[in-house]
Order: C-alpha cells, then structure tokens, then sequence
C-alpha cells in the first residue's frame, strides 16, 4: 500500500507542475515517430524519423505531400519546411513550392513575416510583403539580420535565439515588413533551441533536456525576467508553444503537451 501511495505521488509531480499539467499529445499515424513540432494561432504540424511532414486537424494528423523535411513551422506566413538539403519550402496550393536560399531551421511565427538560420549560423529574415505572397514563382530578398545564432523564433513582442555555445539572445525587431531588427541582448541563462508563441510567451529547452518557460514578459518588459523549470514534460528534444499550449518530442518519439 505504501508503495502504491509513492507511486501516485510521484505521478502527481509528473503530470501537474508550476500550474501546467503534463499528457501525451495527438500521436502520429500508427508507427511513426516525432521528430519536431510547432504551433502557432490554433495550427499544428509536425515531422517524422522518415522526414515525412503533417498537419493537425482536430485529434488527426494529416499527411502532407512528401518532400523530406527535417523542419517545419507554421505561422500567418503559412507553413514552411526545409529539406534535407537545406532547401526552403513553401506549403501553396495543395503542394511544396521551393523558395530560393538555404536554411537549416526556419520559423514562420511572428507577425507574417519568416526567419531562419543557415549552416554557418548567419540569421535571416524575409519580410511578410513577400511570404505572403510567395506562391513558387519569383525571388525573395532575404535580409541578413546579423549575428550568429543556430535556432531563431519570432513572436509578437520580438525574437529569441540561441548561438552554437547555447547562449540565449533577445532582439525588438523594429519592423516586420522591412526585416530591421535592434542590437541583439543577451540573457541569462543557457538554451539548445527557444520557441516564442503568438502571444508572445517563450519556452525552450536546455541540453539536458529540461524544458524552461521565461517567465514575467510583457509588451512592457518583453524580454521577461526569470526562467522556470516545467519539470512535468520530462527529457524533450524540441518544443513549440500555441494558445496556452506546450508541445514538446520526447526522446523517443512522443508527443507531449502540457496546458496551463
């Protein structure tokens, strides 16, 4: 009896924590393991070991065309992926459309416009007059940012991003349209990839594996002030956040979520 009564302690603390409560998410189809995921404005998608893409549509994923994507994001731009060599994709009409450059991580998050990082850690940003519009025919003129980060997320207050030594960057951007961004401010902490929902609420994981929400942001302070460990998900590889929502992989293919 004792031991029973440890065990539902125990799995208390695993599934309610710091006011969020920890469950596994929507699985993908039957046999198929996670390997990233991302939410934003009431969207889903998701990619798979075998680099096959998804969208979620209510409790279901849907498969997507495949187009052997290592990413994907989804945001007011719509959803875009990169491939296995780095090519850029557009989601249009049914189909991927490939957008000129080269990217290794890419996030379609903040106000219509999209951002990413490329293999020598150069940051980039293409304003929303042109993602919105992009359907698979003409150029695209990336801006570089400036600095070097290897995962990089925007949302409504600003960008977070992360460099090769797992420190932790903050920027204002000025505008959207035009892709100007202010001086990069680092914070404290340390940080292997950081999401930023559409409300502006940041999450990220650290190299162990622990997942940390920045706590105390606001459109008066939207670089937040505190790190809180959400200890209910356990061991992630990769998180997104929507809605009051977070959407975690763990190391072994499960979707996880934790709601506030």
């Amino acid at each position: 009896m004792r031991a029973t009564a440890v065990f539902l302690l125990v799995l208390g603390h695993l599934t309610l924590c710091h006011g969020w409560r920890c469950t596994q998410g929507p699985p993908l189809n039957k046999g198929s393991r996670a390997a990233q995921v991302d939410a934003s404005l009431g969207q889903m998608v998701a990619t798979d070991t075998n680099r096959q893409a998804y969208s979620l549509s209510g409790d279901y994923w849907n498969a997507l065309p495949y187009a052997n994507l290592k990413h994907v994001s989804v945001g007011q731009a719509g959803i875009w992926g990169i491939d296995a060599s780095d090519r850029i994709f557009k989601y249009v009409g049914g189909s991927w459309a490939e957008v000129p450059g080269r990217l290794i991580q890419i996030d379609a998050g903040g106000n219509g416009f999209v951002v990413g990082a490329n293999a020598g850690n150069q940051v980039y940003c293409l304003g929303n007059s042109y993602t919105m519009g992009f359907n698979g025919h003409g150029a695209v003129p990336w801006t570089e940012v400036g600095g070097r980060l290897k995962y990089f997320s925007c949302g409504p207050y600003g960008c977070w991003g992360v460099n090769s030594a797992d420190k932790i960057y903050f920027n204002p951007y000025v505008s959207a349209a035009a892709c100007t961004f202010s001086p990069w401010k680092q914070i404290d902490g340390g940080l292997k990839m950081i999401e930023v929902g559409s409300d502006g609420l940041a999450f990220g994981v650290a190299s162990n594996g622990d997942v940390y929400e920045r706590t105390g942001i606001s459109e008066g302070l939207p670089e937040g002030s505190d790190w809180q460990h959400i200890s209910c998900l356990g061991t992630m590889t990769q998180v997104s956040y929507d809605l009051g929502t977070i959407y975690g992989v763990s190391t072994n293919g499960v979707i996880m979520k934790a709601t506030a």
